[in-house]
C-alpha cells in the first residue's frame, strides 16, 4: 500500500465515524428539544394549576361569605372555613413547587414573592373571619369588614392570576418558538443523512463492489482488497496445479487398474480351466476306477458261492475291501464336488450311531497308525434328518482331525444323546486341544494346519458346512478338562421332527462357504 493515501480500513473507519457523528447529533438534538419542550410544558401546566388554584380560592371565599347570609348563620351557626383553609394549603404547595423548580437564584426570589401575596390574602381572610365572628354581616362593623376585604383581596388575586397567565403564555410561546428550529434541524438531518450515504456509496462502496464483481482482474490497487485478490489468485493457481496433478495421477491409476484387470481376468480364466480340468480328471479317475472295481465286486460275489470254505473266505475279504475302496472313490468324488461349491444332499431319517460306526470303521486304520484309541457310546436309537453318506464323512473328518493332532496315546470318545427335537453327538479327544482364540479360525475355510497323514475326511470347515446345510450346527469347545482336550459338538434335528433339510439355511450356508 502506498504511503499517504488512506487504506480501506481508514476509509471505512472515517465513514463509520461520520455516520456515528450524524447519529449522535440527531440524538442530541432530539434530547435537547425534548427536554426544553418538557420544561416549557411543565411551566405552562404549573402556571395553569396556580391560576385554577387562585380561582378556586376566590370561589371558596365567596361561598364562605355567602354562608354568613344563610338562615343558620343568622341563628348563631357560622359557616365552616375548612374549604378555604384547604385551598390555602393547596396554594402553599403549588407556590413551594414553583419556587423549587426555579432555574437560578433570581428566579427563586421572583417566584418567592408569590408567597408574600398569598400571605397577605390569608391575613386579610383571617381578619375578616374574626371580624364576622364578632359582628356578622348586617351590622356596621361586619359590613365595614366585608368592604375592606372586597377592596383589597380581589385585586391581589386578580393580579396573581394575571401574572400566572403571562407566565403560561410565555411558556407556550417558548414552546412554539422552539418548534421551528427543531423542525429545521430535523429536516437538515433528514436531508443530510441520505446525502452522506450517497457520498459514501459513490466514493467508497461502489468502487469496492465493482472490484468484487470484476474478481480482482486487472487489480493494481495495493490495499487490503488488492492483497486479498492476490492471495486468492495464488491459491487458485495452486489448486489448479494440484487438480491437474490429480487428474494425471487418476489417469495413470485407471490405466494401471485396466492393465491389472486384464491380467486378473486372464488369471481367472486360467484358474477356471485348471479347475475344470481338475474336476474332469477326478471324474475320469472315478470312472476308470469304478469300471474295474465293478468287475472285481462281481467276481468276488461269484467267488463267495464256491464250495471251498477257504476260497469263500478269501473272496469275502476281497469283496469287503472292494466295497471299502468303492466307498473311498465315492468320497473322493464328493470332496471334489464340494470344493467346487456343490453339495448334493439326500435328506432321510438316519441312525446317527450307524453313521458314526461307519466312520469309525473307515478311520480305524488311520487311528491305529496314529496310536489313538476310539470309543463309541450312544443312548438308544437316535434318528436324525440328514444325508447318511455326508454324515459319515462328517464323523470321518472329525476323527481324522483327532488322529492328526491329538497325539499318540490319546483317546477319542463319540457319544450321542437326545435333546428334545434335537440330537447331539460329541466327539471328545484327550489331546492338547486348541487355544480358545483359535477355535473359530480352526472351523473357518482354509483355517486348519498342515496335514501329516492322508485321509478321506472332509476337514472341520467342510464338516461345519455340511452340518449347517442339513439344518444343524457344529461348534468346538477347548480345553475340556485340566487345560487339555477338544470337543466337537454336532447338533442335528431329529428324524421324526424334520423330514427334509431347511433349504434356506442350506443355501445360505453353501453360498457362504463357496
Amino acid at each position: 500500500m502506498s504511503r499517504g493515501a488512506p487504506n480501506l480500513r481508514q476509509k471505512f473507519t472515517l465513514a463509520a465515524l461520520l455516520l456515528a457523528a450524524l447519529a449522535v447529533l440527531a440524538a442530541g438534538i432530539a434530547v435537547h428539544g425534548l427536554s426544553r419542550t418538557q420544561r416549557h410544558a411543565a411551566e405552562a401546566m404549573a402556571a395553569q394549576q396556580r391560576i385554577e388554584g387562585y380561582a378556586a380560592l376566590s370561589a371558596r371565599v365567596n361561598e364562605w361569605m355567602l354562608g354568613w347570609l344563610s338562615p343558620g348563620a343568622q341563628q348563631g351557626e357560622p359557616p365552616s372555613s375548612f374549604p378555604v383553609t384547604a385551598t390555602f394549603g393547596l396554594m402553599d404547595r403549588l407556590v413551594a413547587e414553583d419556587v423549587e423548580a426555579a432555574p437560578d437564584a433570581t428566579e427563586v426570589a421572583t417566584r418567592a414573592r408569590q408567597g408574600i401575596t398569598l400571605a397577605r390574602v390569608r391575613g386579610q381572610f383571617t381578619r375578616l373571619e374574626r371580624s364576622l365572628a364578632q359582628a356578622p354581616p348586617g351590622t356596621p362593623a361586619g359590613d365595614a369588614a366585608l368592604a375592606v376585604y372586597g377592596a383589597q383581596v380581589p385585586g391581589l388575586i386578580a393580579a396573581q392570576i394575571h401574572q400566572e397567565t403571562r407566565r403560561r403564555e410565555a411558556a407556550l410561546a417558548a414552546m412554539a418558538s422552539l418548534r421551528a428550529p427543531l423542525h429545521a434541524l430535523a429536516l437538515a438531518i433528514a436531508i443530510g443523512a441520505p446525502l452522506l450515504l450517497i457520498v459514501l456509496y459513490l466514493a467508497l462502496l461502489r468502487p469496492v463492489f465493482r472490484r468484487l464483481e470484476a474478481g480482482g482482474e486487472g487489480e493494481l490497487v495495493h490495499d487490503e482488497l488488492g492483497l486479498l485478490f492476490a492471495r486468492v489468485r495464488q491459491m487458485t493457481a495452486r489448486l489448479d496445479r494440484r487438480a491437474r496433478s490429480l487428474a494425471a495421477d487418476r489417469a495413470r491409476l485407471e490405466a494401471l487398474v485396466a492393465e491389472r484387470t486384464v491380467d486378473l481376468s486372464a488369471a481367472n480364466a486360467r484358474l477356471s480351466r485348471v479347475d475344470a480340468e481338475r474336476r474332469r480328471f477326478f471324474a475320469d479317475v472315478g470312472h476308470e476306477l469304478r469300471t474295474p472295481l465293478t468287475v472285481i465286486l462281481g467276481e468276488a460275489e461269484l467267488g463267495e458261492r464256491h464250495s471251498d470254505p477257504a476260497l469263500r473266505a478269501s473272496f469275502r475279504t476281497i469283496h469287503s475291501r472292494a466295497l471299502r475302496l468303492a466307498r473311498r472313490i465315492e468320497d473322493l468324488l464328493r470332496i471334489a464336488r464340494s470344493d467346487s461349491g456343490r453339495l448334493d444332499l439326500d435328506c432321510q431319517p438316519v441312525d446317527l450311531a450307524q453313521a458314526a460306526q461307519a466312520a469309525l470303521g473307515d478311520m480305524a486304520v488311520l487311528l491305529r497308525r496314529a496310536g489313538v484309541e476310539a470309543e463309541l457310546n450312544f443312548d438308544g436309537d437316535l434318528q436324525v434328518a440328514g444325508d447318511a453318506d455326508w454324515l459319515r464323512q462328517v464323523f470321518s473328518g472329525v476323527l481324522e482331525n483327532a488322529a492328526k493332532y491329538a497325539g499318540r496315546g490319546a483317546t477319542v470318545r463319540i457319544t450321542g444323546q437326545s435333546l428334545g427335537a434335537w440330537v447331539r453327538a460329541e466327539v471328545t479327544d484327550t489331546g492338547p486341544g486348541i487355544a480358545p482364540a483359535l477355535l473359530e479360525p480352526a472351523l473357518a475355510r482354509f483355517g486348519r494346519g498342515d496335514t501329516r497323514e492322508a485321509g478321506f475326511g472332509v476337514g472341520l470347515a467342510l464338516a461345519r458346512w455340511v452340518v449347517e446345510a442339513q439344518g444343524g450346527r457344529l461348534t468346538a469347545i477347548s480345553p475340556v478338562a485340566e487345560g487339555r482336550g477338544l470337543t466337537i459338538c454336532i447338533d442335528l434335528p431329529r428324524g421324526d421332527a424334520a423330514g427334509r433339510i431347511d433349504l434356506p439355511r442350506a443355501a445360505a450356508a453353501e453360498s457362504e462357504v463357496a
